[in-house]
């Protein structure tokens, strides 16, 4: 179901003042960046511009060049004004698109200025996503000596340009993280940064960045892929997006110890919170899988482990954590987060989770029209035959019952572990 409708069972108790945690609470001492208004001038000059940037078609390399360098000459100082403002970023965002990579880095590195005030912004948040994304590219590059720091033109107009020695993008993503990680929970919960968490995961990590063209793939939200299309902005399509790039092992170490840090400080509670919060589920859900491939997800005191009230390190009876974790299952968001916790759990975690929370109520949940696609991540990550075939005892009398009430999806689910644990398929067969 969608992530953008109804509201939450649960909420963000953000009581805590532990010196050592996390809390989401510091919209009182952080607010958005403002510069004031833009000169009307220079806005009716990029304006003006704008044209020439939705249909850049230039007679030659050297003409897109010094039309380029003139739009930066023009908005030279008033960068951070522009990002700010609604036209501004929106032109903004497209001459990055044709901008050159000493371009791009250095209209990153004026950002370091402001970066958690920008990062909240409603405007210069796009902003950045955009130039994470136009890094993710040029990181590759940079690993091969490919990049220059020669500003554009240099190489056309001779021997006096001046070499202006700019972070490489190495080294502002590494100066980036630093910057974001100790807010890391108050930006997670903010709905302009979370968006900049996950698309900084994703480049830290290497991982393919889904298609942005794609709405059902895309990494922003609903809103934000409808304020794209309003704004007549390209997505930002590079082959290197859609496939796992190589990382320099500085981000990696950077990836490995941000995931260590925010695990360790951010508090049971605010943890809790996440799970159903539509902002900040989207990045915590990321962060799972991230750990999960590095072998830290169950880890006793995890991430995961205060998000399911430590089922993971105290699985024994514990009727506040049951109740919480039921009333999950129901929820428009928590389900969504439980779908995720099913395709990275253990076969002992996904065991625990079956027999304290879905055994003697499949048949039920797969009723719902929201725990219904949790019992369908159940049942197509069962680990092995015998949970299979225990899931399968409990809802083969009802199979006819789901397809009747038009909850197909329930019984595909079942089929597809069936094909793929090679298990449980007579059973199936029998009950249809």
């Amino acid at each position: 179901p969608p992530m953008d409708s109804g509201d939450s069972l649960f909420y963000f108790d953000t009581g805590s003042k532990d010196e050592n945690t996390m809390n989401v609470d510091k919209e009182d001492k952080i607010s958005p960046a403002s510069y004031g208004l833009v000169n009307p001038d220079l806005q009716s000059y990029l304006k003006n511009c704008e044209t020439m940037l939705d249909d850049p078609k230039f007679e030659s390399i050297e003409d897109r060049i010094i039309f380029v360098n003139n739009v930066y000459e023009e908005m030279k100082g008033f960068e951070l004004q522009l990002t700010t403002d609604h036209e501004g970023s929106r032109i903004l965002e497209k001459l990055f698109r044709i901008s050159s990579e000493y371009q791009i880095r250095r209209f990153f590195s004026l950002m370091r200025e402001d970066t958690i005030r920008l990062v909240i912004h409603r405007f210069s948040s796009h902003t950045i996503q955009t130039l994470l994304l136009l890094s993710a590219v040029a990181l590759e590059r940079e690993a091969h000596g490919e990049t220059s720091d020669l500003a554009a033109g240099a190489e056309i107009e001779g021997e006096d340009e001046v070499r202006t020695k700019m972070p490489t993008f190495e080294e502002l993503l590494l100066e980036l993280v630093n910057t974001l990680t100790p807010q890391w929970a108050f930006l997670m919960a903010n709905e302009y940064a979370s968006h900049i968490l996950r698309v900084l995961l994703l480049v830290l990590a290497g991982n393919p960045i889904e298609d942005q063209s794609n709405p059902k793939n895309s990494i922003k939200s609903k809103r934000s892929a409808k304020y794209v299309e309003d704004r007549n902005g390209e997505p930002i399509n590079h082959p290197s997006l859609s496939i796992q790039r190589k990382i320099p092992d500085s981000l990696t170490e950077a990836l490995n110890q941000l995931l260590k840090t925010t695990d360790s400080s951010i508090n049971d509670l605010v943890a809790r919170g996440f799970t159903t919060s539509r902002v900040g589920s989207p990045v915590l859900q990321q962060m799972l899988v991230l750990q999960s491939k590095k072998g830290t997800l169950e880890q006793p005191g995890s991430l995961l482990d205060k998000c399911l009230l430590n089922l993971v390190s105290d699985p024994t009876e514990n009727a506040r954590r049951d109740s919480a974790l039921k009333l999950m299952i129901d929820d428009i968001v928590g389900s969504h987060f439980l779908q995720k916790v099913m395709e990275l759990a253990s076969p002992k975690l996904l065991q625990t989770l079956f027999e304290r929370y879905f055994c003697g109520r499949l048949s039920v949940l797969s009723m719902h029209p929201i725990s219904n696609f949790v019992v369908q991540s159940l049942l197509s990550n069962a680990k092995n035959e015998r949970q299979l075939k225990t899931m399968i005892a409990e809802i083969q009398p009802t199979v006819g019952t789901l397809l009747f009430k038009q909850r197909p999806g329930v019984v595909r689910a079942l089929l597809d572990s069936c094909i793929r644990l090679r298990a449980g398929s007579v059973e199936i067969m029998n009950a249809l």
